[in-house]
């Protein structure tokens, strides 16, 4: 064998004459799709290290319950609620047909497109601002705790972030060079945005004034291509709005809640604060920074104007804004020299740790349910009834004992008459009369939200009377996010 294929150095001479063989052309090919692929890369890691160790949380098993349920029962409850995501939900019912549902193949759509969205990050941080800018900002993004927290949420909230990156870069490749092609697919990405999250429309604001301040010309075709997509969707937005009580628990804006945003937006507090920070150091009414300021400043500010009147202030409502404050921030490091650029990275790199552990626990999405089906699986059995709280009350445990029990440990859900989603919400319909309903089990389990010190304070008058008299708790497990009891029946009276 020829001693140069076996050499290291021999190996090493090749390849580098391969590489200066190259035209400049081919090189910086090379580097332009190593340059979006890397960071991508280094998200797609980040997105599924870790995405099946947290249990879904309230609104991720609110999804699994609807993407499961025949179509008849999820076109039901789209009627009454959530229609404004309700095409999220319809592609979740097909994509778990096909991949199943567990936690990992329920959150891959969104880490996907996270990953897509570090890609488009970078490609339109190169495009408008060098291929510094670009990866800066790209690895910043994948860095964000946040992110990784949003990419393993079975949710529709990444696919916004990944589709407001999407129109933002088609929106540049179309005031670079009108098309009627261009424009056609800016209109589908934004037509798409729409059905991800009716709120990330706000982002047409920005683009709007973006057109404005780079191609005044162009202002009635990007009319046009806007109207005809937001037009597509307006049923379902005119929907979505009259559905008004499924954000009716949003609490008021205030300056609390504003000043938490950063923290609850990046998932980080030192994050939150250093992104904002170079941000706001970074923000310019001159291209291209003039870009990515209109992209993070007018949702934000809409969204805040619009909480006035109905309350909507929640973060992750504008994570679709986080490739824009990452590109800010990227300008602000890309002044300074490389070894700096690079000690910054590796910084947030170390600071960031402690939050992407945190995010990667049992509790990582603020609700330990999986622990609910342990416990079961651990001590129940078929024979044993299962009792919940009033009907207005929270519908997590329900769905969280459905989803985390086997079949063999799954105690009787004694008062349900009417399962969940086919009443047209995600609340079975439950025997008026408990005491006539429960019947006479030995043992009876009791699971609410919430931590409390009495799990059946407040449970109803008719359940607590039932319980109290008839049962006594012999355990009682204090979980992340709910509390659960065994109660097994009195003994009778002696003579």
């Amino acid at each position: 064998m020829p001693a140069m294929l076996v050499d290291t150095s021999g190996r090493l001479r090749i390849a580098d004459r391969l590489w200066l063989g190259a035209t400049s052309e081919q090189r910086d090919r090379t580097w332009r799709i190593l340059s979006w692929s890397g960071p991508a890369v280094v998200m797609a890691v980040l997105g599924f290290l870790g995405a099946s160790s947290p249990g879904l949380w309230a609104d991720e098993l609110a999804t699994w319950a609807l993407a499961t349920a025949p179509l008849d029962d999820l076109l039901r409850v789209l009627k009454n609620t959530d229609a404004s995501i309700g095409p999220y939900y319809l592609l979740m019912h097909g994509w778990i047909e096909v991949f199943g549902d567990s936690e990992l193949a329920m959150r891959a759509p969104s880490i996907l497109a996270m990953t897509g969205a570090t890609a488009l990050t970078v490609v339109l941080g190169s495009r408008l601002a060098g291929r510094r800018v670009g990866v800066i900002a790209g690895l910043l993004f994948a860095l964000i705790p946040g992110v990784s927290r949003y990419a393993h949420e079975a949710r529709p909230y990444a696919l916004a972030v990944f589709f407001a990156a999407l129109a933002t870069y088609l929106l540049i490749r179309v005031l670079d060079r009108p098309s009627a092609v261009g424009l056609v697919c800016y209109a589908l990405a934004v037509l798409l945005l729409g059905l991800a999250h009716f709120v990330a429309l706000m982002l047409l604001a920005a683009h709007g004034l973006t057109v404005l301040s780079m191609r005044r010309n162009l202002i009635w075709r990007w009319l046009v291509a806007t109207v005809v997509a937001v037009a597509a969707i307006t049923p379902l937005l005119y929907i979505g709005l009259r559905q008004r009580g499924q954000i009716s628990w949003i609490p008021e804006v205030d300056g609390l809640r504003l000043l938490q945003t950063p923290v609850v937006f990046t998932g980080s507090l030192l994050i939150g604060g250093m992104l904002l920070g170079l941000g706001f150091l970074a923000i310019s009414w001159r291209v291209p920074a003039l870009v990515w300021t209109l992209w993070a400043v007018l949702p934000t500010i809409g969204l805040g104007l619009v909480s006035l009147a109905v309350p909507m202030w929640l973060p992750r409502y504008l994570l679709f804004t986080l490739p824009a404050w990452a590109l800010l921030a990227a300008t602000v490091v890309s002044r300074q020299r490389i070894l700096r650029g690079t000690a910054f990275l590796a910084l947030v790199g170390v600071l960031v740790v402690y939050d992407h552990v945190q995010i990667r626990g049992a509790a990582g999405h603020t609700q330990d349910s999986r622990a609910i089906g342990t416990v079961l699986n651990q001590h129940a059995s078929p024979s044993d009834a299962v009792i919940y709280g009033k009907f207005d009350e929270d519908f997590t445990p329900r769905l969280a004992v459905a989803h985390y029990t086997a079949a063999a440990h799954l105690p009787n859900d004694v008062l349900a008459q009417v399962a969940v989603t086919a009443n047209g919400n995600f609340r079975a319909v439950e025997c008026a009369a408990a005491a006539e309903c429960a019947g006479s089990p030995d043992r009876v389990w009791v699971i609410r939200p919430g931590n409390r010190s009495d799990v059946l304070a407040g449970i109803g008058k008719d359940r607590e009377t039932l319980l109290k008299a008839g049962y006594v708790t012999a355990q009682t497990w204090n979980l992340t996010g709910f509390t659960m009891a065994l109660l097994t029946r009195k003994a009778p009276p002696a003579g």
